[in-house]
């Protein structure tokens, strides 16, 4: 006996559509729920990051303004400069000839640069750099600069230092050598970088960039302090040593 087939002579077999069925279309944009949340919550984490280095820019940028302006600053037992902006030694220079701290320490100083070369180029008596001023070629970056520093003002039995360094160097400076402890105080005396700044203290193109660049190294500053993990090469230890 043969039995008919229930099938239609034109079907397309099974799992094949019929000529005139509408295709079946598949999203591919479906996931789990799990992972949309997952995907959320980074969206979330990420704008609040974002808000909170936005917001820490804007904070850092007011302080390195306030910075900028100068204010009357006492005396102290040494003055520390950092070395790598215009000007710097020029200021750190006049304060130690108006009597703001009785030695000078300039940190970071080109090997190939001299005491000699440094009178000449702030057109600064030699017997002055003779008597009171000691140059640091050692340090090779701000960590550097404070650990110097902290040895130099141990040697010399100071606990009060007056710090020169541009302005927007300024707050990171602080931090490091809050960070090495042991001195009573740290004066901050910013030197303004006027090629940097409008008229109304708002950072123009280039001081922008600049502000930028040094909000960057802040926060690494601050990520390596929460995590204890030390910056390495920051002291050239074949040339520790300070030279009067």
């Amino acid at each position: 006996m043969i039995l008919a087939s229930s099938a239609h002579p034109h079907s397309s077999g099974p799992g094949r559509d019929a000529p005139g069925d509408k295709p079946v279309r598949r999203s591919h944009r479906w996931m789990p729920r799990g992972v949309r949340r997952l995907c959320l919550a980074a969206v979330l984490v990420g704008v609040l990051l974002g808000g909170y280095l936005a917001g820490g820019f804007v904070r850092f940028a007011e302080e390195v303004s306030l910075l900028a302006k100068p204010a009357p600053i006492g005396a102290a037992d040494g003055i520390v400069v950092l070395t790598g902006g215009a000007l710097r030694i020029d200021q750190a220079i006049d304060l130690l000839k108006e009597g703001r701290g009785r030695r000078l320490l300039i940190s970071g100083v080109n090997p190939g640069t001299s005491a000699a070369t440094l009178a000449r180029m702030t057109d600064t008596d030699r017997d002055l750099f003779a008597c009171c001023v000691d140059l640091d070629y050692a340090a090779l970056n701000t960590v550097g600069n404070a650990e110097i520093a902290r040895n130099w003002a141990r040697e010399q039995g100071f606990r009060d230092l007056i710090l020169v360094t541009s302005d927007y160097h300024m707050p990171r400076s602080l931090r490091e050598f809050d960070r090495i402890g042991e001195l009573r105080s740290v004066t901050p005396y910013a030197v303004r970088r006027d090629d940097l700044w409008s008229a109304e203290l708002m950072p123009n193109t280039a001081g922008l960039r600049v502000l930028l660049t040094e909000y960057a190294k802040l926060i690494a500053a601050r990520v390596r302090l929460v995590f204890g993990v030390a910056q390495t090469d920051s002291v050239a230890t074949e040339l520790a040593g300070l030279d009067p």
